[in-house]
């Protein structure tokens, strides 16, 4: 059962990488065509809504790791 969540977390981790450089490389290519003063602003946007996702994964890595140890604990009691 661990080994199966490992495997899912992993799965996940491996997605958001993948996802990430997909958008990575779409951003630099609507940076690299907009005006300077429209560049800055959606820059500023980016950030943003990077720095919100950076939460939201950690958000969702502790409770991973919370679930992990609840089952951790059941398992080690028996029941």
């Amino acid at each position: 059962m661990m080994i199966s969540l490992f495997a899912v977390l992993v799965i996940v981790a491996v997605g958001s990488r993948a996802t990430d450089g997909m958008r990575l490389k779409q951003a630099e290519s609507i940076l690299a065509r907009l005006p300077e003063a429209e560049a800055r602003a959606y820059y500023d946007r980016l950030r943003r809504r990077v720095r919100k996702v950076i939460a939201m994964r950690a958000i969702a890595m502790i409770a991973m790791v919370c679930l992990f140890w609840v089952l951790r604990q059941r398992l080690m009691r028996g029941g």
